[in-house]
């Protein structure tokens, strides 16, 4: 595990969850030292390995010694599955970064798209949120199997309803904070399961922090390990009933930064 703290606070902190990833991480990693290295900005890669049982630490530990000069590659271990939320929770807790984000390992949102993020965030964005609904109304998760589509449209509705009505998309796979916003939103992080990216966009807006969201491009991308279940839907639909109850006290009018 490789934890050294930058001698220099990186620009950038990117963090990716991974759960056995060991087949696509090294394809990964490779996309990501190359453009990362053709940037003039100092940054870091945190992978998170979630508990997997196969390489996929292994991977990360070997691809570190392969990077571009501007960019540290650090590993961070659950010693047990703990879930996607609880991953993106420590590495963006352990992030240097002046800008924090986090994407998937499959890389489903191209990594340029990571620069409309960086430039809300360093105008006037606490949180800066991708947004796979395009300006024109074209809505690029219809690339998706029809039964993650249906999930997907059921989980909105309710979710409109519950919380957050003016977020289009609360779990597009690309996000960012500043490191000030990262670091609080993310020690009041209670959830771990799919409902995490609510959590943190509602309690982004009770701490008074403005959130901008970004269109990105976006393709489904085969391979997941999240498996679609009737006891996953409930579990989602009870997350998003008790999340209010969760922060009574996540109160607060200021913004950050």
């Amino acid at each position: 595990m490789m934890n050294a703290q930058p001698e220099k606070q990186p620009y950038l902190s990117l963090v990716l969850p991974a759960y056995n990833e060991e087949q696509r991480l090294g394809a990964s990693l490779r996309k990501l030292a190359d453009y990362l290295g053709r940037q003039t900005y100092q940054c870091e890669i945190l992978i998170v390995d979630d508990g997997s049982t196969d390489a996929t630490a292994e991977v990360a530990e070997k691809a570190a010694a392969s990077m571009p000069e501007r960019v540290q590659l650090r590993v961070l271990t659950h010693h047990q599955n703990q879930g996607k939320g609880a991953a993106v929770k420590t590495g963006c807790l352990a992030a240097y970064g002046r800008f924090v984000l986090f994407t998937d390992i499959d890389l489903a949102s191209p990594l340029e798209d990571c620069e409309g993020i960086i430039t809300a965030l360093s105008q006037s964005a606490d949180v800066a949120v991708g947004t796979r609904v395009q300006p024109g109304g074209y809505d690029m998760r219809r690339s998706q199997p029809r039964s993650r589509r249906v999930m997907g449209r059921l989980f909105t509705f309710f979710r409109k309803r519950l919380l957050l009505p003016d977020i289009e998309d609360t779990q597009c796979p690309l996000k960012g904070f500043r490191r000030e916003a990262a670091q609080r939103i993310f020690r009041a992080q209670r959830l771990s399961g799919w409902s995490f990216d609510v959590e943190l966009l509602y309690l982004a807006r009770r701490f008074g922090m403005k959130t901008e969201q970004i269109p990105v491009r976006w393709e489904h991308v085969g391979g997941s390990t999240l498996k679609m279940s009737p006891r996953m839907a409930l579990r989602v639909f009870w997350d998003l009933l008790r999340l209010r109850f969760l922060h009574p006290r996540a109160a607060g009018k200021e913004a950050v930064g």
